[in-house]
C-alpha cells in the first residue's frame, strides 16, 4: 500500500446533451406502502408515508424504516441490515459478514457526507465526519425508527447533509413491563444474545428500560473476527401537577455504551488473489529474520464509546395553538486505539536514533505500535415549534458543541529497543472544534393542499489542529467557516374521482460543509482542499391507493469543489479525497407498493442515475522520474457511485404469524477511481436474502418467535467495494489493489422470548 500517493483516473467522456436529457428524467427514491383497507389510506413500509408536510418531510425525499421492520431484517445485528431497507442505500463491511466495521453511501455518497443523529444529537466524528456504527454495535436492536431524507433535507443539527440526513429514535421506556430474550448463531461462529427489561409505569410518572447485547464473529475474511458489547439504559421521568392535574412535559436520561474489538481487514484482497483465496487477509502478516511467514493475531482496534443524553420536551397546547420546545444535553466520550506489527522499519520514521554497536549501526527493527483516539464531544440542542390552527407552523432551533480530540502513537514493543520505553509517544496531536448552528423553519398550509416551505441555517466552525502527525510532519493549522444554508419548498396533494390520492413537491437546497482532519492534514498545505458547496433540486410525486403506491423523485445535485474519493487510501485505509471544481449527480428514483391480498406485499424500487466530474485532469505517479503525469479527461464517472440500484422484496404471509420474505438486491458496477476505465471497476453484483419467522403467542410467555435466514441465497461471489493505486515504472503502468469480497451462502437463526 503506498501513501501520500495521488490517483486519479481516465475515461472516455459523455457528451453534455445526453446528460441534460437524462437529469430531464432523473428520480430520487422514495418508498410507499399500500394496505388493503375500506378507504383509501396513507402508507409507509420501509419508505415514506404520504402527508403534508411536517418539518419538510413533505417536500423533501423522505424514508421512514419501523420497528418491525427493523426487527424483522436485524439478523446477525449488523447494522447493514436495517441501513439495506433505505432506497439508493449500498451499504459494504470489512468482514464481509456486516459485523464490524461497515460502510454506506447514498445516491453514491459516502457516509462522511451523511448527517447521521440519535435522538436529534450528532453522531457523525466532529473531525472524520464518519458515523461509525461498530461502536454502536447493537444499534438496531434498541431503535424505535429510522427516518431519513435523501438530498440535503431540512435544516437538523450537525454536519450539513451532502448525501441524506438518518435520524434514529432510540426506545421509549414503555407503561407496561415486559422482559425480552434473544439468542442466536449462524456461519462464522457467529453469536448474538441480548436482554431488555422494562418496569413499566411506576406511580404514573417513572419508567426505565435496560438493554444489554453482544455480538461474535469470525468474519468471513480472516482474522476479521469481532467482539462487540453494547448497554442501552433510558429512563423517563413525568412532570405532573396533581393540582392542575396536568402535564409539564417531560425528563428523558439515555445511556448508550459500546464496546469493540476487531481484527484488521481494512486492505482488501488483491485483484489477482479473488479466484484463488478470497479470504485473504495481509494485516498482521509479518516476516521473521529467516524469512518464514508469520500472523500477528492481535492486530485489531479497540475502541469503546459512551453517549449521554438528557432531554426536556414539554408539548402542550392553547386554544388552537401547538407549542413544542425540546432541549438535550448531549457528552459523548470515546476512547480507544488500533494495534499493528510492523517488520522492518527505520528507526528514523518514529523518531529515533540508530543504535550503534561496535561493529555495526542498526537502522531498521521491528516493532508493534498503537495509534490512539481519544475524546470528548459535549453541547446542548434546542427545538421550540409553534402551529396555529393546524394552518402554520414556524420553529427554530440550533446547537452549540465542543469537540477536543487527541491523536498519539505509542511504541508497545520494538525487537531493538534501545533506550526506549514501552509506551513511549512518538507523535501527539490534538483537534478542537467548536461548532454552532441556528435554523429556522416555517409552513404553511392551504385549505386547498398546498404547503409552502422555508427553512434558512447558519453554521459556524472554529477548528484548531495542533501537534504532529504518525509522519512525524507538524500538522498545526487553525480554520474560521461560516456558512449560510438555505432550503425552500412547494407541496400539493389533491384526491380525484377515483379515489386516487397525488402529492407533487419541488425543493431547492443549498449545502456547505468544511474538509474533514484526513484532508486537510493528508494533503501538503497548498493542496489542502476547500470547502464544498452543493445546490440540490428535488421534483417528487406520489400516488396512493387501498391496494398500491407509486412513487417518484427526480434530482439534479450540482457541486462546486465537490470532495471526490480518488480510490487511493492512506496507511489506515481511509480514502484520500481530492477537489473537482464542477461535477454534477442526477438521478431517478422510484418505488412501487402492491398488495393485492391480506397474505402478500410486493415491494420494488430502483435508483437510476449518472454521476460526473465535469472537467477532470488525472494524475498518475510517475516512479521513473519522481514526479506526476498530468492527463486531461474531460467528462468522467465520479467513483463509487453506481448508476443503477434496486431492490424487490415479496412478503408473503401464508398462515398467521407466519412471515416468509425474499429480498433482492442490485448494485450495477462502480468505478474504482475516476478515470471511467472499465479496468477498474467493482463488479456489478445481485444478491438474495431469505427471511423466515414464526411467532407463537402462549403463556407465561406472551411470545416466542423462531427465526431463520439464509443471507447471499445464491451463493453468489461479488465484492461490494475496493481501492487502487496506479503509478508508472519503467515506461509502463501497474496498479495494486484490495477489494472486499462478501460472505457467500450463509446463515443465522435463533429465538426471541417476550414475557
Amino acid at each position: 500500500m503506498q501513501q501520500n500517493k495521488q490517483k486519479f483516473q481516465k475515461s472516455a467522456p459523455r457528451t453534455i446533451k445526453t446528460i441534460l436529457l437524462l437529469t430531464v428524467f432523473a428520480l430520487g427514491v422514495r418508498t410507499a406502502v399500500a394496505q388493503q383497507e375500506d378507504s383509501v389510506k396513507y402508507y409507509e413500509l420501509q419508505g415514506v408515508s404520504v402527508s403534508a408536510p411536517l418539518e419538510g418531510e413533505g417536500v423533501f425525499a423522505t424514508s421512514n424504516v419501523g420497528r418491525d421492520a427493523i426487527q424483522k431484517n436485524l439478523g446477525n445485528g449488523s447494522v447493514n441490515n436495517m441501513l439495506e431497507l433505505v432506497p439508493a442505500m449500498v451499504t459494504t463491511s470489512d468482514a464481509g459478514t456486516g459485523i464490524g466495521y461497515t460502510y454506506m453511501r447514498i445516491r453514491g455518497i459516502d457516509q462522511t457526507r451523511i448527517n447521521v443523529t440519535v435522538n436529534g444529537v450528532a453522531l457523525n466524528d466532529a473531525e472524520s465526519q464518519g458515523s461509525w456504527f461498530v461502536n454502536l454495535p447493537a444499534l438496531g436492536s434498541n431503535v424505535q425508527g429510522l427516518k431519513v431524507q435523501r438530498g440535503v433535507g431540512s435544516s437538523n443539527n450537525g454536519a450539513s447533509a451532502f448525501g441524506a440526513t438518518m435520524d434514529f429514535t432510540t426506545l421509549e421506556p414503555s407503561d407496561d413491563p415486559y422482559a425480552i430474550l434473544s439468542s442466536s448463531a449462524g456461519s462464522f461462529m457467529t453469536f448474538r444474545n441480548s436482554i431488555t427489561a422494562n418496569t413499566g409505569l411506576i406511580k404514573n410518572r417513572f419508567s426505565a428500560a435496560v438493554a444489554y447485547s453482544n455480538i461474535f464473529s469470525n468474519g468471513y475474511v480472516e482474522n476479521s473476527f469481532a467482539k462487540l458489547h453494547s448497554l442501552y439504559f433510558t429512563a423517563k421521568y413525568r412532570i405532573l401537577s396533581e393540582k392542575k392535574n396536568k402535564e409539564f412535559g417531560a425528563l428523558s436520561f439515555r445511556v448508550l455504551y459500546g464496546n469493540e474489538k476487531t481484527g484488521l481487514a481494512w486492505d482488501g484482497v488483491p485483484s489477482d488473489s479473488l479466484k484463488t483465496n478470497r479470504k485473504y487477509n495481509d494485516c498482521g502478516l509479518y516476516y521473521d529474520d529467516n524469512g518464514m511467514l508469520h500472523r500477528y493475531d492481535n492486530e485489531t482496534d479497540n475502541y469503546q464509546q459512551t453517549h449521554y443524553q438528557l432531554t426536556y420536551d414539554y408539548p402542550w397546547q392553547v386554544n388552537q395553538n401547538l407549542y413544542h420546545l425540546k432541549i438535550t444535553a448531549h457528552l459523548t466520550r470515546g476512547i480507544g486505539y488500533y494495534e499493528q506489527y510492523k517488520d522492518d522499519k527505520k528507526f528514523s520514521k518514529y523518531g529515533l536514533p540508530n543504535i550503534e554497536l561496535p561493529n555495526d549501526t542498526l537502522k531498521y527493527t521491528d516493532l508493534i505500535t498503537r495509534k490512539y483516539l481519544d475524546n470528548y464531544f459535549y453541547g446542548l440542542n434546542f427545538n421550540f415549534s409553534h402551529s396555529i390552527n393546524g394552518r402554520f407552523m414556524w420553529m427554530v432551533g440550533g446547537a452549540a458543541n465542543q469537540y477536543n480530540g487527541k491523536h498519539y502513537g505509542t511504541l508497545e514493543w520494538m525487537q531493538y529497543a534501545g533506550q526506549v520505553k514501552k509506551g513511549q509517544h512518538w507523535y501527539d496531536g490534538t483537534g478542537d472544534k467548536l461548532q454552532f448552528n441556528l435554523f429556522g423553519k416555517f409552513i404553511y398550509n392551504s385549505k386547498k393542499g398546498t404547503s409552502v416551505y422555508a427553512d434558512v441555517q447558519y453554521r459556524g466552525i472554529m477548528y484548531q489542529i495542533g501537534g504532529i502527525d504518525d509522519n512525524l510532519r507538524d500538522i498545526a493549522q487553525n480554520y474560521y467557516w461560516n456558512f449560510f444554508n438555505p432550503k425552500v419548498g412547494i407541496f400539493h396533494s389533491w384526491e380525484d374521482a377515483k379515489n386516487l390520492h397525488h402529492n407533487v413537491s419541488f425543493s431547492f437546497a443549498m449545502a456547505n460543509r468544511e474538509p474533514t482532519r484526513s484532508d486537510l492534514t493528508d494533503n501538503e498545505p497548498e493542496h489542502r482542499p476547500n470547502p464544498e458547496t452543493l445546490f440540490d433540486f428535488e421534483l417528487g410525486y406520489q400516488l396512493g391507493h387501498n391496494k398500491v403506491a407509486f412513487s417518484a423523485d427526480a434530482y439534479f445535485m450540482y457541486y462546486l469543489d465537490q470532495l471526490i474519493l480518488t480510490g487511493e487510501i492512506n496507511d489506515v485505509g481511509d480514502n484520500i479525497m481530492t477537489n473537482a471544481p464542477k461535477s454534477f449527480r442526477t438521478g431517478l428514483e422510484l418505488a412501487v407498493a402492491y398488495k393485492p391480498v391480506k397474505f402478500f406485499e410486493w415491494h420494488i424500487n430502483g435508483t437510476f442515475s449518472l454521476n460526473k466530474i465535469l472537467d477532470y485532469t488525472e494524475y498518475v505517479d510517475d516512479w521513473d522520474s519522481g514526479s506526476q503525469r498530468a492527463t486531461h479527461l474531460g467528462m468522467t464517472d465520479i467513483s463509487f457511485s453506481p448508476n443503477i440500484v434496486a431492490g424487490n422484496e415479496f412478503h408473503f404471509i401464508p398462515v398467521k404469524n407466519f412471515d416468509i420474505a425474499l429480498i433482492t438486491k442490485f448494485v450495477s458496477k462502480q468505478y474504482l477511481d475516476n478515470s471511467s476505465n472499465d479496468n477498474y471497476i467493482i463488479k456489478p453484483y445481485c444478491i438474495n436474502n431469505l427471511h423466515l419467522s414464526y411467532t407463537i403467542e402462549t403463556k407465561p410467555i406472551s411470545a416466542i418467535t423462531l427465526f431463520f435466514d439464509v443471507n447471499n441465497l445464491f451463493n453468489s461471489k461479488y465484492e461490494s467495494n475496493g481501492w487502487i493505486y496506479r503509478y508508472i515504472y519503467g515506461g509502463e503502468e501497474f496498479r495494486t489493489d484490495g477489494y472486499f469480497p462478501q460472505a457467500g451462502i450463509n446463515f443465522m437463526g435463533g429465538v426471541t422470548l417476550r414475557f
